[in-house]
């Protein structure tokens, strides 16, 4: 028996000093390319190295580490790809969960960066999630959260996208001011300061500049000099060129938008260069400089013609470059850029129909899956308390007390059945302050720019529009305006032609179906009927009066 331990000891030694030399292995050629840059080629062929040396091993945890390596190697976004595919493939057959979510995050990350193709970017990035729920590592967690912060920005749900970045910004902040290895807080201090730079975007599509500005200062302070962090430097710069533009300061906007060019220019950040190359045709079309504003407007639909990528918000840049083609005649020009901007809109609404209903899925299987939770918990609760009463009565009130023990248990049942009903109720919106003041300055640019007249809209497209979500625009409508959204919409439209008839003789004199038409109501029935709801009177007797008015007015 001593000998039989002392021979498993002996092996047990061997299998350790064994995995013990591997690790070191692995070690020291990580070691050959820790300190090179991203793209940097000249490192793939240690990391071709350790990727024969884990497959000979089968050490599957390596395996994938040295496939994600080699995604932050190799500058082809189309071989990155086939690096995600295999860093997936060896993290499954590891058969750990993080390896796993980080291994989805990794190709999620590379459909969106090298690609902007964001369906399988979110695919991806849910998929991480359901590994991350098992996972032990935080990092990962609030890694696939940023990204899917990103999305929420890219579909315009502002709000919720802020929420997300603030909660990573917090996590991340935290973990830079442990005592932690500079490996990991070079990863802290990046996902820190890409949080900030989400809520500045996010800020500045909400038209809230002053917190805009305030974070730009933040990572203008912050963000360490040193040449790993170059990239993050120039989206600061980026963000403060349009925030120094907004602020009319167009000299000072063109010489930061130049300077964080470069650096986005050599990792091929086609996404903000083309943000870049619009602010600075806005720039020069301010300053009344056109040859060399348009210059830069053609350069984005260069990046948009080789990439087929375009931020939604960048729309204006086509109707700039339309607007000038049709003054100029140019029926070639107005042809391809009228073509160029439907098929841009096409591409964003299919985008966003794809995403906000991928988002919606994932939300309602999670609170299935929590409210299946809860109720198979609560029926184990039920069923145990059940059984325990049942054998206390039989062992002591049975024969004493067994109407009250009846009672109990049906008291008891009824307790826990009514959590049950509490907790899948609908959720109840309560906006904070700020919230509510930026939906209400966006609503109100909303209506003053009479967007409202346009047809087939609906609370999804609006709630984009003004920046938040479609809970929290029909929430803020409920309560601000004190109707649904459908009244609010069909008296905007209807006091619009009210207003039209009292005050143009001519629109006095239109039939029904071009004024629904105008205030972009598609039923000619369903016009007359609003009509009379809202100002107690048929279209025709109001139409008689304004009429009236007009005569009258003109004998005067």
């Amino acid at each position: 028996m001593f000998r039989l331990f002392i021979l498993l000891l002996v092996c047990t030694a061997e299998l350790w000093v064994a995995q013990s030399t591997d690790n070191v292995a692995y070690h020291q050629i990580r070691k050959k390319y820790d300190h090179q840059k991203v793209n940097d080629t000249t490192a793939l062929s240690y990391v071709d190295l350790l990727i024969a040396l884990a497959k000979k091993e089968k050490n599957y945890s390596e395996l994938t580490y040295a496939y994600q390596d080699a995604l932050n190697f190799e500058p082809s976004g189309y071989r990155k790809k086939l690096y995600a595919d295999s860093a997936i493939t060896s993290a499954q057959h590891s058969c750990n969960n993080d390896l796993i979510a980080s291994a989805y995050l990794g190709r999620g990350i590379v459909s969106y960066f090298n690609f902007k193709d964001y369906q399988p970017a979110l695919d991806d990035y849910i998929k991480a999630l359901s590994y991350a729920r098992r996972s032990t590592s935080p990092y990962v967690k609030y890694n696939i959260l940023y990204h899917l912060g990103v999305m929420k920005s890219y579909l315009g749900y502002y709000d919720e996208a802020v929420s997300q970045f603030e909660t990573c910004s917090a996590f991340f902040r935290q973990e830079i001011l442990k005592n932690n290895s500079p490996d990991i807080l070079y990863n802290m201090r990046k996902g820190y300061y890409n949080s900030l730079h989400q809520l500045i975007y996010c800020y500045q599509q909400m038209g809230d500049d002053d917190s805009a500005d305030r974070l730009i200062e933040i990572g203008k302070r912050e963000i360490p000099q040193n040449l790993d962090f170059v990239q993050l430097r120039s989206y600061f710069l980026k963000s403060k060129g349009i925030s120094e533009f907004r602020k009319g300061n167009y000299e000072q906007s063109i010489a930061d938008l130049n300077r964080a060019l470069p650096e986005l220019l050599k990792v091929n950040d086609f996404a903000w260069i083309s943000v870049i190359y619009f602010y600075l045709g806005k720039n020069k079309l301010a300053q009344h400089q056109q040859q060399e504003s348009f210059s830069f407007f053609r350069k984005v639909d260069s990046i948009y013609q080789k990439h087929q990528f375009f931020f939604p918000e960048l729309t204006e840049n086509y109707k700039i470059l339309l607007k000038n083609a049709r003054k100029k005649s140019n029926i070639d020009e107005t042809l391809s850029f009228a073509d160029t901007l439907h098929k841009i809109e096409k591409i964003n609404i299919e985008d966003r129909h794809y995403l906000s209903t991928r988002f919606e899925l994932e939300e309602i299987n999670i609170e299935y899956s929590s409210t299946a939770q809860r109720y198979r918990s609560i029926l184990a609760g039920v069923v145990a308390v059940s059984m325990l009463l049942f054998v206390f009565i039989v062992n002591t009130y049975l024969d004493k007390k067994p109407e009250k023990t009846y009672d109990v248990v049906l008291a008891g049942v009824g307790v826990d059945i009514e959590e049950l009903e509490t907790d899948v109720s609908p959720p109840k919106w309560t906006l904070s302050a700020e919230i509510r003041n930026r939906i209400r300055k966006n609503l109100q640019k909303f209506e003053d720019e009479k967007e409202f007249l346009k047809p087939n809209l609906s609370l999804k497209k609006i709630a984009i529009r003004v920046g938040t979500n479609p809970n929290y625009l029909s929430a803020y409508i409920n309560t601000e305006k004190g109707m649904h959204f459908n009244r609010y919409l069909s008296e905007l439209r209807i006091k619009y032609i009210a207003e039209l008839l009292a005050e143009d003789p001519i629109t006095a004199h239109q039939k029904t179906e071009a004024l629904a038409q105008l205030c972009g109501i598609a039923s000619r029935s369903n016009f007359l009927k609003l009509f009379s709801e809202i100002y107690g009177m048929s279209l025709q007797e109001y139409q008689h009066q304004c009429r009236e008015k007009f005569a009258a007015n003109n004998r005067l």
